[in-house]
């Protein structure tokens, strides 16, 4: 399995069309949206590196909408406190 986070900046004014657009692909686990130098965090799973870049190349950079793109591939479980 590979999980990583993308990190994404979206054209003016298109924040909730985008949003809604990425709760429709199955690879995104989870959306956030943010202040500051990127509008919207997702985190994606998919069992290949192959299924990662088809998908960021040819879905999530071809989503109107979607200006600049910076993903980072988890390289270890996450640490999380309290359970």
């Amino acid at each position: 399995m590979v999980t990583s986070y993308t990190m994404i900046r979206v054209l003016p004014a298109k924040d909730e069309e985008v949003y809604n657009t990425l709760k429709s692909f199955p690879e995104v686990k989870e959306i956030i949206q943010t202040y500051g130098e990127y509008d919207i965090i997702i985190k994606t799973e998919l069992s290949t590196l192959e299924e990662l870049d088809h998908f960021v190349f040819n879905k999530l950079r071809a989503t109107d909408g979607v200006a600049v793109t910076t993903t980072l591939i988890e390289a270890r479980p996450k640490f999380k406190r309290g359970g």
